[in-house]
């Protein structure tokens, strides 16, 4: 049975309310009617709602145990799994597919417990334009938080790794993404109200992800945004207690049992470019190559003897289309054999003419350098490029011959 409200003239008063006077009445009225002529004289308005900044993809899911003590065993590196294929992981890494903590290459599937994808609270703004592009609303989140002339705020979720139990393990993934993540269009027929508009958000382990909006109780459709890639983040870890305490998986790297690649020579200490086709290294070892396979390439690869490769999982592969390689021009197997590294530097006064190291340089109280002898502040940078016709020349000229004492020296005195 509906009960008639004794003091009805007044909406929503309670029964025990003073009765309006008529001066009340007629403001109530005359002010109902201004808001109705708004309205109608109003007209209708599509507005663009964007959030962008910081943001991404985050996941988190339970873990069976077994998979836990099987990646410990075997450094299994989360992240390179993360964004491999499940041939590579299974034939090259020799990995068992069923006891990994996701698919490769499906992470995001690991989301029993929480998947949410937006702008981070903390590193987020948003955005509001009128039809005719015009700007109407554009704050960081930071300064939309508890004050007037606002978006509300309101948690849609809350999901934490404390709340699993001791022994359990759990696998939080993460993409960091830059840029749009929210683009909706709302059409109003009266004038928009900051206030009408509410941003909603998911909190996966105190990190807080804006996904969605709603205007006057309405929620508004994502027509979708523009983000790139920055980076990402792919953890597990395992309860130790029942209040919340953790241990995080962090494997050492896993040797796969790779010749170690070493430093890249510098131009005095390099060999010139040699034609594969022509000549071939007679030490095995790491040299810079250039090698064509659908488009040049230039990097590194490793001479077994008969042939260059890449070394990866443990395996070799070779590497077909090699044009030019390069090396050390001393035998690397003892830095015993390194020649003395020649000056670097000259200095432009031509009245004094100073040749040395940079490191004999002096320096003033805002960085610069001067020379040694004029104090002067300009100079040239010595070329060793063993493929130019001045760099050959200034090998001849200032570097020196190998010297077993002074190289013995040296070793001696840095490790002094």
């Amino acid at each position: 049975m509906t009960t008639a409200n004794p003091k009805g003239s007044w909406p929503f008063a309670p029964g025990d309310a003073p009765e309006p006077t008529a001066e009340e009445l007629a403001a109530q009225h005359l002010a109902e009617q201004q808001k109705l002529i708004e309205v109608l004289k109003f007209t209708p308005r599509t507005y663009k709602i964007s959030l962008w900044g910081y943001g991404g993809e985050i996941v988190m899911g339970t873990v069976d145990k077994k998979v836990w003590n099987y990646c410990v065993k075997n450094s299994v590196d989360l992240t390179e799994i993360a964004w491999s294929d499940e041939d590579i992981v299974q034939e090259e890494m020799g990995l068992d597919l069923e006891k990994l903590p996701f698919r490769p290459g499906s992470w995001y599937e690991c989301d029993d417990m929480a998947h949410v994808n937006g702008v981070s609270r903390n590193a987020g703004h948003i955005q509001i334009e009128d039809e005719n592009g015009n700007t109407v609303f554009e704050k960081s989140f930071d300064d939309c938080d508890d004050v007037e002339d606002s978006p509300a705020w309101s948690c849609q979720d809350e999901v934490w790794i404390g709340s699993r139990k001791k022994g359990e393990v759990v696998f939080i993934g993460r993409s960091n993404e830059k840029g749009t993540f929210f683009e909706g269009e709302i059409e109003l027929r009266a004038p928009f109200d900051i206030e009408k508009l509410e941003l909603y958000y998911d909190e996966v382990d105190g990190e807080e992800i804006v996904n969605s909006v709603m205007y006057d109780g309405e929620e508004i459709d994502n027509n979708g945004g523009s983000t790139d890639g920055k980076s990402s983040d792919m953890i597990m870890v395992r309860l130790t207690d029942d209040e919340g305490g953790f241990k995080r998986y962090e494997p050492g790297e896993k040797d796969w049992g790779h010749p170690p690649i070493g430093t890249s020579p510098s131009t005095w200490e390099s060999t010139p470019k040699f034609k594969f086709a022509k000549t071939k290294p007679t030490i095995e070892g790491w040299y810079s190559c250039v090698w064509k396979s659908y488009g040049t390439t230039y990097g590194t690869a490793y001479w077994n003897g008969t042939e260059f490769g890449e070394w990866e999982y443990g395996k070799f592969k070779t590497i077909s289309g090699v044009q030019t390689w390069s090396g050390y021009n001393w035998d690397t197997g003892s830095w015993v054999n390194q020649p003395p590294e020649p000056a670097d530097a000259i200095c432009d006064n031509k009245e004094c003419g100073w040749v040395g190291m940079r490191s004999d340089m002096c320096e003033d109280d805002d960085y610069n350098s001067h020379c040694p002898e004029c104090d002067g502040t300009e100079f040239s940078w010595i070329d060793y490029d063993p493929d130019t016709k001045e760099g050959r020349a200034n090998r001849k000229k200032y570097c020196k011959e190998w010297d077993p004492e002074v190289s013995m020296n040296r070793i001696v005195k840095s490790h002094g």
